[in-house]
């Protein structure tokens, strides 16, 4: 025996939706109303390192603007880069292997050497 809501349901699909539900549905966004709405978000553009670069007067956007987003190349990536190039380079990774097999004060001997 089907339950109060389930002959609801079994009813509403016999008749198709009520105007108020067609009414809910026609106020709905559309796919791509939602996806071009981050792109359009005043608070994202406040929080953006970079404004987005308005179109020139032709309506030809340049490289830049086109991509998916005017903040992808942060301006730290550089250092970062270089900062991580000089801290794995083999001097570097000379420096620090030397460092930890050298004595340190206050311990009995160090790892490389023998015990007299």
């Amino acid at each position: 025996m089907a339950t109060k809501a389930e002959r609801v349901h079994a009813e509403e699909q016999k008749h198709g939706p009520t105007p108020k539900a067609k009414k809910r549905a026609k106020a709905k966004k559309t796919r791509a109303e939602k996806l071009s709405a981050p792109h359009d978000n005043a608070h994202a553009a406040e929080k953006a390192s970079y404004a987005r670069e308005a179109p020139a007067a032709d309506g030809k956007k340049s490289r830049k603007s086109s991509r998916s987003s005017a903040n992808r190349a942060k301006p730290d990536t550089n250092l970062t880069l270089r900062e991580q190039r000089t801290k794995a380079s083999p001097e570097a990774r000379f420096r620090r292997s030397k460092a930890r097999a050298s004595r340190v004060r206050g311990s009995k001997a160090s790892k490389g050497s023998a015990a007299p």
